[in-house]
């Protein structure tokens, strides 16, 4: 009992010196100035972010904070006909700052600028990948740059197709949205990777849990949001080239950026960006897999006009890619595919590298053209109408030929889908008006599909209109939202049946709702509790996919008898920052009623095309549940250990048996040291990655054509500076994978049935930002 006392007393102590050992006397004086004509701003609203305190500027632009402690505060301000901005300081004296308004290129002293809009302060887990992290993965699918960010993983077609998941969820319970505007290139299958260029981002945010009510039933498991620069407000021209090359697959990318504001047609501004890529067979630790190419030709470009009361933006971007298909995946007989499930090495182990593509391969375009309006429709409201247009052209080949010779001399694709879509929304949001902030809004869509070559998919139209309300009430200290939203949707597909075409008419309609709320007693501790509802209608392929997947090398079967999947989640996420130690901690509960899962058959089945795994869509109640978390400490001189964790747990409740495909335990570990900055040497860096990951033991009993591949454990690095000639600066990163050449399959890629996962691949990068003109001088 005496101990008990003892340690009372001193965690009472030391919550005491933590809370209360500052003198938070300081007092940040500050004056809001229109960047443009150096008026001053009266009457804009400034937000201290953390601790939470909104305040709005006197008639001559002035305001104070006062009783603050030492340290860095972020702060946000508005004013009608300037970009929302939000300020990062470093506070260690009483001060008095000007702000300038609009602000894109000058720094002021003690001030870093850290985004142009305030982001979605959501009650659920949200995750910003840094430019630190992008650096770290610039060349890489968009899947594997993710995976930077805790709670996801991916779900892989081979070496050259990987799709985000998040908790242990992905497809279509994962929405992407690129620019402000969901992709719709996914509609055909659960192996089709999101056709957007990595390099367009220079923000990506993971929202983890529910997000229907904002962005649609699609985001039960969570949204992606994709976000380029915003473009320049004042006169210049700046720009960006990234490159980079990889020793496994002998890959190279380069990509370009160039942007600017016209001086003599006030208001408009431009950006244009493009990226080119190419790749040939990948390696295991043994061999090459054979047909494991890949190239990209991207690009896209905007035009804005940015005016006190009203904004207007057309952005353009393409996406193209050649993607082979490893060839050892497509069997020809029964015999020859169970042979392939229990040997070490596929049949063409002897293959050497190429950049060559054949068949099997993928070919897929993505456009997406973008208009989006901006209105002011009084201080604290804004008004947002956003219209966007999607064209995907899909064409799949099969590895042989027809048996005819004049079909097979015209090397059509066996599969042609061509998917449009059009997309409108109305958002109309409001800031702090008697502590409340809210938006409403209203969405629709319409989708064609069409299709030549052989059945595997319908041809179909569909369309979706959906509206939504959401509304925060803010204090001091915490932050409640509350949200409801109405969905309804209609596919009216053309279903081969019988050698004629049958016509079907599927409709689906429900409510999503949230509520939730944001703690942050102290500056340093937030945490977040968030309750969710949410529903989504079968996919299209869910419900009537019917052949040959060569994508995966699968035969897949869908079930026109499919419900609506409905769903019922918790999800908690802490975050703690003191001095030298950094933790963020999550847990999550997901229940679904009617989960449509990806299920293997029985046995194989033979086909005129080869052997292939027959794969159902099935439905059963099932509970998703896990944690994940990270601890970052830094010690003295310069060094940093970092640790991630993810643990995620599925059940099919009906079947009373776990869910199959879902991620196994895993522990990421990094030791890094970063070294001091020099004259002309600045942010540079040395870190030591290794991963380790169980064998996944809970998995259906006797259902899979293979067992799960057993535990792995993977060496890495990255090692980064700045080098700063002549004022230009060069970010140069070597990263490292697979250090060990470790011999290992993942149980959550598709492709390890037959094959063994990539080896060792060292990518060096270079990023160059630049700026080729600007008229302004820096402020100090």
């Amino acid at each position: 009992m005496f101990i008990n006392k003892r340690i009372l007393v001193f965690i009472l102590l030391f919550i005491s010196l933590l809370f209360h050992s500052q003198n938070c006397d300081l007092q940040l004086k500050g004056i809001v100035r229109d960047d443009d004509n150096s008026e001053h701003l009266g009457f804009a609203v400034v937000k201290l972010l953390s601790p939470e305190n909104i305040i709005q500027t006197n008639e001559k632009g002035e305001f104070i904070f006062d009783k603050l402690c030492k340290g860095n505060y972020k702060i946000l301000i508005k004013h009608v006909g300037c970009k929302d901005t939000i300020f990062s300081i470093d506070l260690y004296k009483s001060k008095k700052i000007i702000f300038n308004l609009p602000h894109s290129y000058n720094q002021l002293k003690d001030i870093e600028i850290i985004e142009k809009k305030s982001d979605e302060m959501l009650p659920q887990a949200m995750e910003t990948i840094t430019i630190k992290e992008l650096d770290k993965s610039k060349g890489l699918p968009l899947g594997e740059v993710l995976k930077s960010a805790n709670g996801i993983t991916t779900f892989n077609n081979g070496a050259t197709i990987s799709k985000p998941m998040i908790n242990g969820m992905q497809g279509y319970r994962i929405m992407t949205l690129n620019n402000g505007i969901r992709q719709e290139g996914q509609n055909w299958g659960n192996e089709h990777a999101p056709e957007i260029d990595p390099f367009i981002a220079q923000k990506i945010t993971v929202i983890r849990g529910t997000s229907t009510v904002r962005y649609g039933s699609d985001a039960i498991g969570g949204a992606i949001l994709i976000e380029p620069n915003s473009l320049p407000d004042s006169a210049s021209i700046t720009g960006e080239f990234n490159t980079a090359g990889a020793t496994n697959g002998r890959s190279g990318v380069a990509s370009g950026q160039l942007q600017g504001y016209f001086d003599k047609l006030k208001g408009f501004s431009w950006r244009v960006q493009g990226t080119i890529k190419q790749g040939g067979n990948m390696k295991t630790p043994g061999y090459y897999l054979k047909n494991t190419g890949v190239e990209e030709k991207n690009f896209s470009y905007a035009l804005a006009y940015h005016g006190k009361k009203f904004n207007a933006e057309i952005f353009y971007s393409q996406f193209n890619s050649l993607i082979g298909i490893f060839s050892s995946a497509h069997i020809g007989n029964l015999t020859d595919l169970q042979a392939a499930f229990n040997r070490s090495k596929p049949a063409d182990s002897l293959a050497v590298f190429s950049y060559d593509i054949d068949r099997p391969k993928q070919i897929s375009e993505h456009e997406l053209i973008k208009f989006n309006f901006h209105f002011h429709t009084g201080l604290r409201s804004r008004l947002y109408a956003n219209y966007a247009y999607q064209y995907n052209k899909r064409q799949e080949y099969d590895k042989h030929k027809p048996r005819n010779n004049q079909l097979a001399e015209l090397n059509l694709p066996d599969y042609d889908f061509r998917l449009t879509t059009h997309y409108g929304e109305i958002l109309w949001e409001h800031d702090y008006i008697n502590r409340f902030s809210g938006k409403f809004g209203g969405q629709g869509m319409y989708q064609e599909n069409a299709y030549t070559g052989r059945y595997l998919l319908p041809g179909f139209f569909s369309g979706t209109w959906g509206v939504f309300a959401i509304e925060k009430y803010i204090l001091p200290k915490i932050e409640f939202e509350a949200g409801v939203r109405y969905d309804e949707r209609y596919i009216t597909p053309y279903v081969l049946e019988q050698n004629q075409f049958v016509r079907y008419h599927n409709s689906f309609r429900g409510f999503s709702c949230n509520a939730g709320f944001i703690y942050k007693p102290f500056s340093n501790l937030k945490t977040s509790f968030y309750a969710s509802n949410g529903w989504r209608s079968p996919s299209v392929n869910e419900l009537y996919t019917n052949g040959l997947h060569h994508g995966t090398a699968t035969i897949e079967r869908g079930d026109k008898n499919l419900k609506t999947e409905k769903s019922f989640n918790v999800i908690s996420n802490t975050r703690l920052n003191f001095k030298r130690f950094e933790t963020e901690f999550t847990v999550y509960n997901y229940y679904f009623n009617n989960f449509i899962y990806y299920f293997p058959g029985d046995r194989p089945e033979l086909t005129i095309r080869g052997a292939f795994p027959v794969f159902y869509y099935k439905q059963n109640n099932a509970n998703i549940f896990g944690t994940d978390g990270s601890v970052k400490y830094l010690f003295p001189f310069n060094l940093y250990l970092k640790l991630r964790s993810m643990i995620v747990r599925g059940y099919n409740l009906d079947d009373k048996q776990p869910l199959i495909y879902m991620p196994a335990d895993r522990l990421e570990g990094t030791i890094g040291y970063t070294f001091k900055d020099k004259k002309n040497i600045k942010d540079s860096y040395v870190e030591l990655v290794s991963q380790a990951v169980k064998k996944q033991t809970r998995v259906p009993v006797n259902v899979d054509f293979a067992p799960p591949p057993d535990s792995y454990f993977l060496v890495g690095g990255n090692l980064s500076t700045t080098l700063i000639i002549k004022r230009q600066p060069f970010i140069f990163t070597l990263s490292v994978t697979n250090g060990l050449n470790t011999i290992y399959r993942d149980y959550l890629d598709r492709f390890r049935y037959y094959s063994d996962a990539v080896g060792t691949n060292i990518t060096f990068r270079l990023r160059m930002p630049f700026t080729l003109y600007n008229k302004k001088k820096t402020k100090q």
